[in-house]
């Protein structure tokens, strides 16, 4: 299993559209609208790094998305 964080940007038109529309790509388990840098923060799960790919190439498709940046998670340790 592949877990990655992809940190969003969407153009000031689109937020919101787009917001509502990264969560129904498949592999999205988890997103946050936040503020500072990037307008969301998702958290995806893939079964491989070929999966994982697919899923930013159709987050990247969504409209109102401008910028994708990703990074995989390779250890996770979970407060108590």
């Amino acid at each position: 299993m592949t877990l990655a964080f992809i940190f969003v940007n969407c153009n000031v038109d689109g937020g919101s559209a787009a917001e509502k529309n990264v969560k129904k790509v498949k592999g999205v388990v988890e997103s946050h609208s936040t503020s500072g840098a990037y307008d969301l923060i998702l958290k995806v799960k893939a079964e491989t790094e070929s999966e994982l790919r697919d899923i930013i190439k159709n987050i990247r498709k969504v409209t109102g998305v401008v910028a994708a940046i990703t990074s995989i998670v390779y250890g996770s340790d979970q407060a108590d």
